[in-house]
């Protein structure tokens, strides 16, 4: 398709997934499309046409040995991750047999087939609310996109000659890694979002990225010149000499700020009057292992494990769950893995547990409600979870606890679990830590009730905001008042922090909240000394932390004590620290 603009500057707006701001040419990454229509034809031979799709699918698993092979040879194995879970979902006999008995029924061929099952199956994760499992169908449409083009015959061209900014509809891990890195001076795609594997993979290499939803993939061609925001998520469409100047202005800015961060991220997060300050990484699957170390986190203070649940036709056994809990302890080990146990429900369902519509799932069936009434699952993830404590510094974590009764209840199933473990000869530690979110009212209103029951507190300010302020954070009419500055917030806050200190038990807080520059000081002067972030987030936050004092924070906490408004909060607390880190200013 011809170039449709004018060699006039246009400004569009995007979704930012990695930070940074990229400019220069642009490279058209598009693979080729197929009318799948014109495939749906008779097949006579379908034991032919299904080793047909098996010679495919080695090929394919071959593609993605070479890309684990390429990620380990130069980015020191980060990623190789990634590839194994696309390998996993490929060599699944389930899935294989699916698509053998299709081929066998309709007589279709293996393209067809593939296209069919595969697109079924993106469908699952799509239709989720939650960003990171929509954004597995992505990796799902990869992968038929790969099969699909191995079936044909047709190859797929990654030959970067010179710096340009990658324009595509979609790009997959293995895509990424087998352009020239030295030539990739950012991405803009039309599919992905901020949890999609090629943006983690963009964040790690640092190469700014941007998703649109316009299909720009489509429009901009070669002969175009580009800019993209990975801060703001602009995108500038040939941009006049003024535009470019200013933005080669904002990324030599950026990008002394970015080295300052990571060569201070290498030190220990301690105040300026000498009070360590533990700062945590919160992950999601196995890969973002990397980025924990990469941004130099203390340990992950919260593995959430929903998507080893959800990404799945079946529910993980033990052995499934024991390999991933194991293999991730043993690379963060000695530093500390706390394991969230599966809080599903809400926007988290699988099959065969969700089938009965909820009028308030965030209200409903979920977390520890569903593992209580589900015992089977629970001390499968329970038993796998202390097997793997064997193998480093693990911790457990109930999520959604509103009574003692959750508590006592569970850990009577994690002490029978023990028992078992041991007539079997499972090696664990015999004294694992055992800690609850402190996520719903009750549970911050019964703080000093519940510490005695709990090794550890974790505060999940996400769902306390929501359930405390009676605000979805999702709905866009009301997500507006959704603040954690709020004082009844705050105060709930402030009352777990003592409760946990007056039983001498250690008190992460592990929401959004922790990530947020302006809410530190307030939440160190409330005696607070651990956080658990988005890995992307330590080197900042221990910027924060190392320009204010104790001391000091302790008085901004009671100057706020004294304020009944979110708004004049979070203004006192943003003039404190802007006072001692003067922001960085990134404005046009």
């Amino acid at each position: 398709m011809k170039n449709r603009f004018p060699k006039k500057e246009l400004k569009l707006h995007g979704t930012p997934t990695s930070p940074g701001i990229a400019i220069g040419p642009v490279y058209n990454f598009k693979p080729l499309t197929i009318n799948l229509s014109e495939l749906a034809i008779k097949i006579e031979n379908v034991e032919a046409e299904f080793r047909h799709f098996e010679n495919a699918r080695r090929k394919v698993l071959a593609q993605l040995l070479y890309a684990r092979q390429v990620s380990e040879e130069h980015y020191s194995n980060q990623f190789s991750d990634i590839f194994e879970s696309q390998k996993a979902f490929l060599e699944d006999p389930v899935l294989i047999e699916e698509i053998r008995e299709q081929i066998h029924q309709t007589h279709h061929s293996a393209a067809y087939v593939v296209s069919e099952i595969l697109s079924e199956k993106s469908e699952h994760f799509i239709k989720q609310e939650n960003e990171y499992f929509r954004e597995r169908a992505y990796d799902i449409l990869d992968l038929k996109q790969k099969l699909i083009h191995a079936l044909l015959g047709i190859s797929i061209d990654y030959h970067l000659t010179n710096p340009a900014i990658i324009v595509a509809e979609m790009l997959s891990p293995a895509d990424t890694v087998q352009f020239n890195r030295n030539f990739i001076l950012g991405f803009l795609t039309d599919q992905g979002g901020k949890t999609s594997h090629a943006a983690i993979m963009a964040r790690g290499l640092r190469i700014p990225s941007v998703v649109n939803s316009a299909g720009l993939s489509r429009i901009i061609g070669k002969q175009d010149f580009l800019i993209i925001d990975g801060f703001e998520g602009s995108i500038i469409l040939n941009p006049n000499p003024e535009t470019r100047e200013q933005y080669e202005k904002l990324q030599k800015k950026y990008r002394r700020h970015e080295s300052s961060l990571t060569k201070q991220a290498r030190k220990e997060a301690r105040t300026k009057d000498g009070q360590k300050v533990e700062l945590m990484a919160n992950i999601e699957f196995i890969q973002e292992v990397s980025d924990v170390k990469l941004n130099y986190a203390d340990g992950v203070g919260l593995f959430r494990t929903e998507s080893i649940f959800i990404e799945r036709e079946t529910l993980p056994d033990e052995q499934d769950q024991f390999e991933i809990y194991k293999k991730v302890a043993e690379q963060l080990d000695p530093a500390e893995l706390v394991i969230r146990t599966v809080d599903l429900g809400g926007d988290k369902l699988i099959k065969g547990y969700s089938a009965e519509e909820e009028a308030n799932p965030f209200l409903g069936w979920r977390g520890i409600r569903f593992c209580l009434d589900r015992p089977m699952i629970f001390k499968q993830q329970l038993r796998a979870i202390l097997r793997a404590s064997a193998f480093g510094n693990v911790k457990i974590l109930l999520p959604m606890i509103s009574n003692m009764k959750e508590v006592q209840k569970t850990r009577d199933l994690i002490e029978q679990v023990k028992k078992e473990l041991q007539q079997e000869g499972h090696a664990f530690n015999r004294e694992i830590a055992v800690g609850i979110m402190i996520e719903t009212p009750s549970a911050a209103l019964m703080a000093a009730q519940l510490a005695p029951l709990a090794d550890f507190f974790s505060i999940g300010t996400n769902d306390l905001t929501q359930y405390v302020l009676a605000i979805d954070r999702t709905n866009n009419r009301v997500a507006k008042s959704y603040n954690t500055f709020n004082p009844s917030v705050l105060r709930l806050i402030a009352e777990t922090i003592q409760a946990a200190d007056r039983n001498k038990i250690p008190v992460t807080l592990c929401g959004e909240f922790a990530a947020q520059p302006e809410a530190v000081p307030l939440l160190i002067g409330m005696g607070l000394f651990s956080f658990s972030m988005n890995p992307f987030s330590v080197p900042e936050i221990k910027q924060v932390v190392r320009a204010i004092k104790k001391d000091e924070c302790g008085e901004l906490y009671r100057d706020v004590a004294k304020l009944s408004d979110e708004q004049a909060i979070e203004k006192t607390c943003r003039q404190f620290l802007d006072k001692r880190v003067p922001p960085l200013n990134l404005s046009k």
